[in-house]
């Protein structure tokens, strides 16, 4: 059926990529395989160097529009989303990475989210997706949280500096996006969701889908892979900037502790990874700075903080041997409908 013959919105689907040759195409084909046809592709390459062009140029539908740029690198991927944004045509937005792909359903599963036009942005759960397995991230959060009701709830989540939703399986509103300034990059940052899903926190309310949307690639190549503490301290400096900027209206929406006790989780996350490195003084101060901001997370996270004392203390990295034997003994796995291994 012709996308002229189906009602309500139409979807662009934002694909910014670069040196993507191994993963392009399974992208391309998630989406010319979906249920529902009321879309188009937009394809921003960031000067390819591989065969990723070649392989683009092979698909010949008319929905999908490829843009070939120069090389600007990361620092310009928020040029990259934007541009994309001011080419859209649909009243939506889902944004696909080149590496990434998702289910053939996802359009006709997450449309309806926009029935209500006070939500400004829908997600669900999303997978890892290693060469030989999928795992789904597990999600702790409460659920007024991640559906951001009332508005303003999901900062809870931010301003620990912590990103609960997985880019792989938002769609957006476009008008709403448009009116905040568009996607949001921060020269520190090597991202756009983050800051981008803080300021649309503020604008209206999320729908949170509890399925899997989105299969999110881990490969070696991949930014979160390469930059992971470059990330996690770009996240402290954006939510200091974010409560200066919003700390009043903030503090009216009853989230002062949360502004206060900012970047309680990034501290814990950077602790990890000075334990990672086997850097137990830096490990140890990085928990006292997560530590003293406890008052905002619940007793799960400080057990986490106090068995990152305990790693320092020890000089050992209790957290990674803990995820390895989570993982090879098959512990708090289950299967999900579609047989993705699920860790909760």
């Amino acid at each position: 059926m012709d996308i002229e013959q189906r009602t309500g919105p139409m979807v662009t689907i934002i694909t910014p990529t670069f040196n993507h040759e191994k993963f392009i195409a399974a992208c391309i084909e998630s989406i010319l395989q979906q249920t529902d046809p009321r879309w188009e592709m937009i394809i921003i390459d960031d000067g390819s160097t591989d065969g990723t062009p070649e392989i683009v140029r092979r698909f010949r539908d008319p929905r999908i529009t490829f843009v070939r740029e120069d090389h600007r690198g990361i620092t310009a991927l928020g040029d990259r989303y934007n541009e994309a944004l001011h080419r859209a045509k649909g009243e939506l937005l889902l944004i696909l990475e080149g590496d990434d792909y998702i289910p053939r359903d996802r359009l006709e599963i997450q449309l309806p989210s926009f029935e209500d036009p006070e939500v400004v942005l829908s997600h669900g759960r999303y997978a890892y997706a290693y060469e030989k397995e999928r795992i789904v991230y597990g999600l702790s959060f409460k659920e007024e949280d991640l559906r951001n009701k009332p508005r303003g709830s999901a900062l809870r989540i931010f301003l620990q500096g912590f990103n609960p939703i997985g880019t792989q399986s938002v769609m957006l509103r476009k008008s709403t996006l448009l009116e905040a300034g568009g996607f949001v990059q921060p020269g520190y940052l090597p991202l756009v969701d983050y800051p981008t899903w803080m300021q649309l926190a503020l604008r209206g309310q999320f729908f949170f889908i509890p399925r899997v949307l989105g299969y999110w690639r881990r490969h070696a190549l991949s930014v979160t892979m390469q930059s992971n503490e470059e990330i996690v301290l770009g996240f402290i400096r954006y939510c200091d900037e974010f409560v200066q900027v919003h700390g009043e209206y903030l503090n009216g929406l009853g989230l002062g502790p949360y502004s206060q006790n900012r970047g309680v989780l990034a501290y814990l996350s950077l602790a990890w990874s000075n334990l990672s490195k086997g850097d137990w003084k830096n490990a140890y101060d990085l928990a006292q700075e997560s530590w003293k901001r406890r008052e905002v997370i619940d007793g799960a996270f400080k057990r986490k903080i106090l068995i990152t004392f305990l790693s320092a203390y020890l000089h050992l990295d209790i957290p990674s041997a803990m995820k390895i034997l989570r993982r090879r003994l098959g512990l708090r796995l289950q299967r999900d409908p579609s047989g993705v291994a699920f860790s909760s």
